[in-house]
């Protein structure tokens, strides 16, 4: 499944992102249903059961798939019962995987939520990804590892973003050195210079709003590629840097012109 995530665009609203993905060529599309605290308008579908309905028959009639759900993201403040209405809504939308990025510092407590998470996503034929961000709770990968092991569920998976990794230190040959690469659930492809940089505010925004699409920077991601599991599901995470005055439309065509090119050649 080859996608694109919700962040590429977005300003996107869910309806607008479904259309400008299917009409790219991407496979699945990712939409953020559930938001977070910071970004309460970004975007509150989940409980809002008319639109959830209207974007899933959206999406069928597109011939896409709404893939990718977020924000599952998971802090000190977790709420059960949030997260149980927002998996309601994406497995009414179709999704496989939801995403959540680890950004509780306590990570015992992270984890015992991703393992509880971690079922109630099962419960719901949906794949939990863990994501680690050099800004987040969750650092590094081996804060990552530590974590998965500590939840100890086949459901949990880790989400792999290739500019976060480069930015937390690690190498190719960190992800190559894991004893189980099958742990390896979900994977958020795109590029960067290959120098990184040096504060957090800086990864951050780069992170947030100075992406490249693939084969653009420096970034070894034929490498990465390689190391995937078979079952891994890719998405294309990149609000790119020098795309923030184009429309929607044009941002998410030429995403999928210069991604699907790359990934058809390796």
């Amino acid at each position: 499944m080859i996608c694109i995530s919700h962040m590429t665009a977005l300003d996107a609203e869910p309806e607008r992102m479904v259309v400008a993905a299917a009409k790219a060529g991407f496979e699945g599309v990712g939409l953020r249903i559930f938001p977070p605290k910071h970004a309460p308008n970004q975007y509150p579908v989940a409980g809002d059961w008319p639109r959830i309905r209207a974007l899933r028959a959206l999406a069928d009639d597109n011939g896409i798939r709404i893939f990718e759900a977020e924000s599952f993201g998971i802090g000190p403040d977790f709420q059960r019962d949030d997260y149980l209405r927002a998996l309601e809504a994406a497995e009414a939308l179709g999704a496989g995987v939801i995403v959540s990025a680890g950004i509780d510092d306590d990570l015992d407590r992270l984890a015992e939520n991703y393992r509880w998470l971690a079922e109630a996503a099962g419960r719901h034929g949906i794949r939990m990804a863990m994501e680690f961000m050099p800004y987040r709770g969750m650092r590094t990968l081996a804060d990552a590892l530590r974590v998965h092991g500590q939840v100890g569920h086949p459901n949990a998976k880790l989400l792999v973003d290739a500019v976060h990794l480069s930015r937390t230190g690690a190498e190719v040959a960190d992800l190559a050195a894991l004893p189980d690469l099958s742990i390896i659930g979900h994977f958020h492809i795109c590029d960067a210079p290959a120098m990184i940089p040096t504060t957090n505010e800086d990864k951050m925004r780069e992170s947030r709003e100075a992406r490249l699409y693939p084969g653009q920077g420096g970034l070894p991601l034929r490498d990465m590629i390689a190391l995937l599991p078979a079952d891994c599901s890719i998405s294309l995470e990149a609000p790119h840097r020098d795309q923030a005055s184009w429309s929607v439309e044009v941002r998410v065509s030429d995403a999928g012109r210069v991604t699907l090119d790359f990934l058809r050649a390796r």
